[in-house]
């Protein structure tokens, strides 16, 4: 019976060890991912404009703003606001969807400059040599007929399964311009009744703008293995310790 306790404390503690090797190998591979970024690298934001029917969307311009520098605050990603943004009493939380609006209006409303550039024939714009970082995306110069896009954040790099981007593809669908007739004004001479409306059309919607937004990169920072890896330690320490003392009262010296 003895035995078998013992053997059973063994697989036990053998059982244990791996486990904490193991969450132990991933708690340090999910570091990595942020400790690997390269910041001697620049990145790039390519925006490709189609509408709805994939019809490429030329002419008008694109504006691209830094809003914040990327830097490396232990294994968390942090940001710092470039000097345009520095007044900016805001929190730079890109998981909040109103943000980018907020920051444009800022724009506006501070007169900063950006780069622009000004969309091609194939509907693409592409900005390069950009420092890692949080970037304003807005289209400053509208294309004949169609909408404009709105505004959104994009980081460069971004996280695509546990690997550092860092050109970026951003591609937001562009809403066509629904054009309306001119109203018959009437005669002049006859300030009388306005035309009625034709209820027999249906009113034609006009299609919205799509807005593509960015999320954070991972900070590379996972907290819960950590108490879990603490249990797994005193649980080992507890199994050793028990084990150790059977077998001084089985063989005393």
């Amino acid at each position: 019976m003895r035995t078998q306790c013992k053997t059973m404390t063994r697989r036990a503690l053998a059982l244990l060890a791996a486990l904490t090797l193991l969450l132990s190998t991933a708690l340090t591979a999910y570091a990595v991912n942020g400790a690997s970024l390269d910041f001697s690298r620049t990145g790039s934001v390519t925006l490709t404009l189609k509408d709805g029917d994939g019809n490429p969307v030329s002419g008008g311009e694109i504006t691209l703003y830094q809003v914040a520098t990327l830097y490396l605050d232990g294994a968390d990603m942090a940001y710092t606001p470039t000097e345009a943004f520095a007044d900016y009493i805001g929190e730079l939380d890109v998981t909040d969807t109103s943000l980018a609006e907020t920051l444009a209006d800022y724009v506006a409303g501070e007169s900063i400059s950006g780069t622009a550039l000004e969309i091609g024939t194939s509907g693409t714009v592409s900005f390069g040599g950009l420092e890692l970082g949080l970037y304003l995306v807005t289209q400053t110069a509208e294309s004949d007929n169609y909408e404009t896009i709105n505004p959104f954040l994009v980081t460069v790099p971004i996280d695509s399964d546990d690997e550092w981007v860092y050109d970026v593809d951003a591609s937001p669908k562009v809403g066509t311009v629904t054009p309306t007739e001119p109203q018959d004004p009437g005669d002049p001479d006859d300030p009388g009744k306005p035309d009625e409306p034709d209820k027999s059309k249906p009113d034609t919607p006009t299609p919205t703008t799509s807005k593509t937004t960015s999320t954070l990169p991972q900070t590379g920072q996972l907290n819960w293995p950590v108490p879990l890896l603490g249990g797994c330690g005193v649980l080992l320490f507890a199994l050793g310790w028990l084990l150790k003392n059977t077998e001084r009262k089985e063989n005393p010296r």
